[in-house]
Parts: structure tokens; sequence; C-alpha cells
């Protein structure tokens, strides 16, 4: 078997959790699964929850006019 190198990929993880950080969720257990076999190929991971983000709801043309 050959050895691969995954040194030079990088993981983005977006946790739709209804629940707040530091609140454990059933998506970030689930994603903490999968972090650790990216962890242990030495891929470079980043996680964004969205819950704790302040993002503007809905579809218009230009949403800066909605914050």
């Amino acid at each position: 078997m050959t050895n691969l190198d995954f040194s030079l990929l990088s993981v983005v993880y977006v946790n739709c959790t209804l629940k707040k950080s530091p609140e454990n969720s059933h998506t970030g257990s689930l994603i903490e699964v999968s972090k650790e076999i990216m962890s242990k190929e030495k891929v470079r991971i980043d996680e964004i929850r969205l819950i704790d983000h302040q993002l503007a709801i809905g579809v218009y043309p230009d949403m800066t006019k909605h914050d």
C-alpha cells in the first residue's frame, strides 16, 4: 500500500446545529469523529458553527439592506 500525503489539504466543516457554543450537539459529535481521522492524516481543519454568527435570513437581491 502506498503512503499518501494529505498534509497539503485543508477542510472546512460547516456545523448547522441550532445549539450555540459551547453546548454539545449531535452534529458536532459527528464532526469530531471525522476531524480525528483528518487530524491523523495531517489535514488542516477549520470549523464554522453557523448559529454563533449573525446571518441574514431570506433571499433578497441586496442582502446588505437586511443587515
